[in-house]
């Protein structure tokens, strides 16, 4: 008969792989996860569709296109999530995995890239994920354009922190001037809503710290870890730089919203470069496998758990629901390939 040393010795055993082999499920408490949206993905309602569509075009990167994607030949691709089944499709597979909210890049109104924003919000099933806004990522006017959104944030799919001041991100936040986050926040309160929770994201401690002063920001985050050469390993590459940068933005003494880098792979972009922006040809880190991007989210969910005074908000954002092409994606891809949200849902839920 097995003695009670052994088997109390094999259950510690069994206990510590079954940790190892497995990101921890018990970290989310009640932190809110969101996913950034990158929305060109509208063929011709804007030219930056068809860039996207050609990035994506040789047959390599097809399995990286979003789920609705056709493939027109061997080296051509069309990705055009423009339709009210696709958003509707999307925020059932958002919902189901847990996430909390879309955190959408702000484009204006009938730019042809504003689709899924109108599409999410013409949506009988809105409900089943919120959302927030990025400022600063295109033209804002902060008369007519604030005076919408401050209507939106009146209602209950979008997305509040710390008993109900809406959530804004803005990026890139030297763009924006601070009579011009002055008069949101004015507009916003005048109609007795809580003054919006603004915050910058920048690509390091010094920027950031610099315009969230200047803003008068309540916190700081970051869009994505930019790092990586040559092909290097999501991991360690990428988490290690994730956390560092929670560790540097942390001793600042300001407050922090964590980030949760998905991806780097913008090999596309180097092959079929866009128009606005350059990425140099050395410039890309490998696809991580849904696991260690799923093990990454669970490191952010612990190192907020253990910072909640710096994460007042108790929000994390993930780089992103559908950079497709720019690298990071936790949306389905072609032939509704879940592996990557499969991975999330593990964690979220």
């Amino acid at each position: 008969m097995m003695s009670k040393v052994l088997l109390f010795i094999m259950l510690v055993v069994f206990s510590f792989l079954i940790s190892c082999s497995a990101p921890s499920l018990s970290y989310r408490q009640d932190a809110l996860v969101g996913a950034i949206r990158w929305d060109a993905w509208v063929g011709d309602l804007n030219s930056a569709g068809l860039e996207v569509e050609r990035a994506l075009g040789p047959n390599q990167y097809h399995y990286r296109a979003p789920f609705y994607s056709k493939e027109i030949s061997q080296d051509s691709i069309q990705c055009r999530g423009a339709t009210q089944d696709i958003m509707d499709k999307e925020i059932a597979y958002a919902s189901d995995a847990g996430l909390d909210y879309w955190a959408f890049c702000w484009y204006p109104p009938h730019s042809g890239l504003d689709t899924a924003r109108q599409l999410y919000l013409a949506s009988k099933h809105r409900d089943g994920i919120k959302w927030c806004v990025i400022l600063g990522t295109n033209p804002f006017d902060y008369d007519t354009d604030a005076v919408w959104l401050v209507d939106r944030f009146k209602e209950k799919n979008y997305q509040k922190v710390l008993n109900g001041r809406p959530l804004v991100y803005v990026f890139p936040s030297a763009m924006t001037k601070p009579h011009e986050l002055a008069k949101l926040r004015n507009l916003s309160k005048s109609v007795n809503i809580g003054e919006p929770y603004i915050v910058v994201m920048e690509f390091s401690v010094k920027a950031a710290v610099a315009i969230a002063d200047s803003l008068q920001a309540d916190a700081m985050s970051a869009y994505i870890s930019w790092t990586g050469k040559n092909g290097e390993p999501y991991d360690p590459v990428i988490p290690r730089a994730d956390s560092l940068g929670w560790e540097g933005y942390k001793a600042t003494g300001r407050k922090v919203v964590p980030w949760v880098t998905t991806g780097h792979n913008t090999k596309p972009r180097i092959d079929n470069p866009v128009s606005w922006t350059t990425v140099s040809s050395d410039g890309w880190v490998s696809d991580g496998t849904p696991r260690q991007i799923a093990a990454n989210l669970s490191n952010a969910l612990r190192w907020t758990m253990m910072n909640k005074s710096a994460v007042e908000s108790n929000t994390v954002l993930m780089y992103a629901w559908n950079e497709f092409d720019e690298g990071g994606w936790i949306c389905p891809t072609l032939g509704d390939n879940t592996s990557r949200l499969e991975a999330i849902k593990e964690i979220l839920k």
